[in-house]
């Protein structure tokens, strides 16, 4: 039996705080900024005959006048690479404090060990219900993430050496006396799923929760129910009413309006009318219906997936 060699800590509702000179003066904040970083879409490998890529994906950097906060990070030894090449010119000379994970699929935080080692001190966070879904990612009893990921990114995927540090009670990060809140939404595209809510930017960083221009995953959304437990998701991102929304899956055009929320929600209502009259409706059939409606999105293997997941006939396969 094999240890897993991720580690977790519990730090009370103060041990994430990044240390302020200014906390107590009567000095005004320094003001935040906000910087996104569209992670490229990855070649999968699928059956012979299929040329299917893996989401872009947003990554965002929310910086102060010295320290910085990660929201997520790529999977793959060179998209994790990259990723760096555009932090140490976003950074300069300020220091990468804290990652954050919204959720816990792999595409969102395998490449944390290269970060971390690249980083060193920078500490990888997220809510405790967000650490025990990432640690399902992983072969049972290792630290190497599981067949489904292998499959598709072969040799591409570092083992899962990062010790990740559980948010406090109250779910907030400090960024030089800015409060970023970790707000869980229940089930969207998968379980225990957050948003990162920054009040002096207007600013959602929403995760999986809201999508751009990509085709939604909807393998583990596949029933009425779970699509209507991700409409109250988007409900209560909705009721921040932030001025910027940043949709994790989304193309370089997408920008980052209150949009996404609506383009989200309608999404889930097509799928739903589609599979709910689509009476012996076939895979193709589906993903022809979808394509149709929505020709803006890009992302044929989660389409794939979801399609599959979505036709009786056809095994259901997790992230």
């Amino acid at each position: 039996m094999h240890l897993r060699i991720l580690t977790v800590f519990f730090l009370s509702p103060f041990a994430l705080a990044i240390p302020y000179s200014n906390l107590n003066s009567q000095k005004p904040l320094q003001e935040l900024t906000w910087d996104v970083y569209l992670s490229p879409a990855l070649p999968v490998v699928t059956i012979p005959g299929q040329n299917y890529s893996f989401s872009q994906t947003a990554i965002t950097l929310i910086s102060g006048q010295n320290t910085a906060v990660l929201i997520d990070c790529p999977p793959t030894y060179t998209s994790t690479a990259l990723l760096i090449d555009w932090l140490d010119q976003k950074l300069g000379s300020k220091t990468l404090t804290q990652i954050y994970i919204t959720h816990g699929h792999g595409d969102h935080f395998f490449g944390l060990p290269i970060l971390t080692a690249y980083y060193p001190g920078v500490q990888v966070i997220a809510t405790p219900e967000v650490i025990a879904h990432a640690l399902d990612q992983l072969l049972p009893g290792t630290a190497q993430p599981a067949e489904f990921w292998t499959a598709m990114f072969p040799s591409q995927l570092p083992a899962q050496t990062q010790t990740w540090t559980s948010l406090p009670e109250n779910n907030t990060i400090s960024l030089e006396g800015h409060s970023l809140h970790a707000i869980p939404v229940g089930f969207t595209d998968t379980y225990n799923s957050t948003i990162l809510h920054v009040p002096d930017l207007d600013l959602v960083v929403a995760g999986d929760v809201v999508y751009g221009s990509y085709f939604q995953y909807l393998v583990e959304s596949h029933t009425a129910e779970r699509r209507a437990e991700w409409v109250k998701a988007l409900r209560i991102v909705e009721d921040l009413r932030p001025k910027f929304v940043v949709p994790s899956h989304m193309q370089e055009w997408d920008g980052f309006g209150f949009e996404h929320m609506e383009r989200t929600r309608a999404y889930l209502q097509a799928w739903g009318t589609e599979v709910g009259n689509g009476k012996g409706v076939s895979k193709d059939g589906l993903k022809g219906m979808i394509e149709s409606a929505f020709p803006e999105r890009k992302g044929d293997l989660i389409l794939d997936l979801a399609a599959a997941a979505a036709v009786p006939e056809n095994a259901k396969r997790n992230l």
